[in-house]
């Protein structure tokens, strides 16, 4: 069964003696759970989740941008079974799109380094492909299981859901997936498999390292930056410090009733825990430094493009100041898709087309990025096509299939050589006609501009 859940990140599996230090009980089961304290684990996912997405912006709108990307791509599917067709047209009744599945398998990614995926076969008309949390996944691997128990997460009590047996010569093939019944005490065994996508981590063979493991501690720094501007602007800009007292005449000798007037002369100069005045005598000492001496607006910004930065996203596509133009966006959209979506996508595809194909028996399967329908590229493809039918290096059919649009019947013959042509034609039914070459030279008159070359005259 599946066997790709560590798919070209090792060739050799460690997981059996990989920190067993790190056993957690549940149920009567150990559960390694990886390296808890260094990567994200069932431990710290949660955790990890909303210190990216709820507390810090900039990062959240990364991992948006990412996850909608990789979601906009569309497929090209060849040599596809039905059953396998299904599957990627809808893979379960909650991600009713190849497009959302997508979103949640880079999220996953992104935050953790890791994206659990489960094909049910029990209906062998109709595959199950769905997602499962991170956080709610227990491994085993010196028992060669791995559980599924979202119970052990948020109540603490063990139940697993599903406990999928591994093979102990291939820990990333499934061997037996055994499903909780409806009693809550008894299992029935399933088809199915089980499918790891992990980010490759040098330093586990269990678990993947993601995106968000570099750029924690200035989340974390952003996340204090912001707070700090915060409480500055809600405490109407005053700065803190301390209030020497004044220069009282035997004040190491005063009794309590002396010193219960002073308090209340301090008292009577506050309005709302806020202090208008000072005893006379009393001096103000601040303690806190200006906005300008900590440079803190200039420091966020800072962070704020290392947090994109770090995490693929050019700048531009934050819309940050100065960024925000037309030619730097297209630019951006290019630099994006060449160097951190296309390589994501073929990464994520890859996983998937092996596993449907052992699990599915299509052998033959091919899942890939249908470029054509990706616009600026087909600008850019356009440019290079157009070029090379001003050559005579393309028939109409060629240059037709090459951007996408369908073959006609009249397409087989050769391109003029002078330019593409009507490209309206071309693009439509008719065939395009040659233009009649004109032998005759223009007459013009004598005060005429004939700088131009001979067959423009």
């Amino acid at each position: 069964m599946a066997f790709f859940g560590l798919f070209g990140n090792k060739s050799r599996d460690y997981s059996k003696v990989e920190r067993p230090q790190n056993r957690r009980q549940i149920g009567g089961m150990f559960s390694t759970g990886g390296l808890s304290t260094l990567w994200t684990d069932e431990e710290n996912f949660a955790s990890r989740a909303k210190q990216l997405l709820y507390k810090c912006p900039v990062s959240r709108r990364c991992f948006e941008i990412r996850a909608e990307k990789l979601a906009s791509i569309s497929l090209k599917v060849e040599n596809a079974s039905k059953r396998t067709k299904k599957v990627l047209t809808q893979p379960n009744f909650r991600d009713r799109t190849m497009s959302n599945l997508l979103r949640v398998i880079e999220s996953d990614l992104g935050i953790g380094g890791d994206a659990w995926l489960f094909l049910n076969t029990d209906i062998r008309d109709r595959p199950i492909l769905e997602g499962l949390r991170p956080d709610f996944m227990y491994q085993e691997p010196d028992k060669n299981l791995v559980l599924y128990d979202p119970a052990k997460r948020l109540t603490g009590t063990s139940k697993p859901e599903l406990i999928f047996t591994m093979d102990p010569d291939d820990y990333g093939r499934t061997q037996m997936v055994q499903r909780l019944n409806s009693d809550g005490r008894t299992y029935e065994v399933i088809n199915g498999a089980i499918l790891q996508i992990s980010i490759y981590n040098p330093l586990s063979s269990l678990q993947g390292s993601g995106a968000g493991d570099a750029i924690l501690a200035d989340v974390t720094t952003y996340g204090a930056a912001t707070k700090l501007m915060y409480a500055r602007f809600a405490n109407g800009g005053r700065k803190a410090g301390w209030i020497t007292l004044p220069e009282i005449e035997g004040i190491d000798d005063m009794t309590d009733e002396e010193w219960a007037k002073l308090d209340s002369m301090m008292q009577k100069l506050r309005s709302g825990e806020e202090l208008k005045g000072l005893v006379a005598g009393a001096n103000f000492i601040e303690n806190q430094m200006t906005f300008a001496e900590l440079d803190i607006v200039e420091v966020v910004k800072a962070l704020e493009r290392r947090i994109a930065m770090a995490l693929g996203v050019q700048p531009v596509m934050l819309g940050f100041e100065g960024e925000a133009t037309q030619a730097n966006m297209r630019t951006a959209d290019r630099t994006f898709y060449t160097g951190w979506l296309k390589p994501r996508a073929d990464f994520i595809l890859g996983h998937l087309r092996e596993f449907l194909s052992e699990e599915l028996g299509d052998d033959k399967l091919a899942i890939e990025i249908d470029e054509t329908k990706i616009p600026y590229l087909q600008d850019d493809k356009g440019e290079i096509l157009d070029k090379m039918a001003r050559n005579g290096a393309l028939e109409f059919n060629e240059y037709r299939i090459a951007l996408g649009w369908e073959p006609k019947p009249w397409g087989d013959k050769q391109m003029p050589v002078s330019g593409v042509g009507n490209m309206e034609a071309t693009s439509g039914d008719k065939e395009p006609q040659q233009q009649p070459e004109n032998t005759t030279p223009r007459e013009v008159g004598h005060d005429a501009d004939t700088s131009r070359r001979a067959d423009q005259r």
